[in-house]
């Protein structure tokens, strides 16, 4: 059992809303028609995949929803808009399927660097969101230098390890989740922007945060956050693809 709280919003945030992708469309045009303009703001990008590994994180998230549907989303990255344009700009992450593969990732805690152009695929990753987190891009960087140097604060090489046994459906591997261990990347990112003031998921303990979370933050939570005098959670999102939807009678 997940220990998750709900939120008492009494409705969706008006601050992070769907916006659909044009025809012919791929996800970096669709990006840059939504990215927020502050550029000292620390930005996320969700997506949602296709593949057999993406198919058994969204399943693994779906206890942290109420109606035990599978999540849209299977992973969660930094992204790094520094660079002359969206194609070349790098991603912050720790990917289950990085592209160099995963050399030895102990050094940098599992921290890895990765290319946006990778996502760029609507055919691969139909589901996308778009955040904007109110803290500071500079201190977050400097949490997330700290992160790479200290495992006992949260082991990204053992939740790799972990999660690749569960996708890889490595003898009785069960759902991480449910033990309190966080998808990867979405865990490394609750506690370098935790780290840097502003927490990511009020409803579910930063260690086991995940992807879904992270959504339902965005689009639940935004009383908590103006109750504690903070900006809440922006952006925008199209997620179209879905792996369950209920029959309506």
């Amino acid at each position: 059992m997940i220990n998750i709280i709900s939120s008492n919003a009494r409705s969706k945030s008006g601050s992070f809303q769907e916006v659909k992708r044009e025809e012919r469309e791929d996800n970096i045009q669709w990006l840059s028609r939504n990215l927020p303009t502050a550029s000292d703001q620390t930005l996320l990008l969700m997506v949602g995949g296709r593949s057999q590994s993406d198919f058994r994180l969204r399943i693994a998230q779906s206890h942290v929803r109420s109606d035990l549907a599978p999540s849209c989303w299977s992973h969660v990255m930094l992204l790094d808009t520094t660079g002359e344009d969206l194609v070349s700009t790098k991603v912050i992450e720790i990917s289950l399927d990085p592209a160099p593969g995963f050399g030895f990732p102990t050094p940098d805690n599992g921290v890895q660097e990765g290319e946006l152009r990778r996502y760029a695929s609507p055919a691969k990753y139909p589901n996308i969101a778009v955040l904007q987190v109110p803290v500071a891009r500079a201190e977050v960087d400097k949490a997330l230098g700290r992160f790479k140097m200290q495992r006992a604060v949260l082991d990204g090489v053992d939740l790799i390890v972990r999660w690749l046994a569960f996708a890889w459906g490595v003898a009785r591997s069960g759902n991480p989740l449910l033990d309190g261990y966080g998808i990867p990347s979405a865990a490394m990112l609750e506690i370098v922007v935790g780290t840097a003031g502003f927490d990511l998921t009020p409803g579910l303990e930063s260690r086991s945060s995940c992807p879904e979370a992270i959504s339902q933050a965005a689009k639940y939570w935004h009383e908590y956050y103006e109750g504690q005098n903070k900006v809440a959670l922006s952006g925008s999102y199209y997620s179209p693809h879905l792996i369950f939807e209920p029959v309506k009678e």
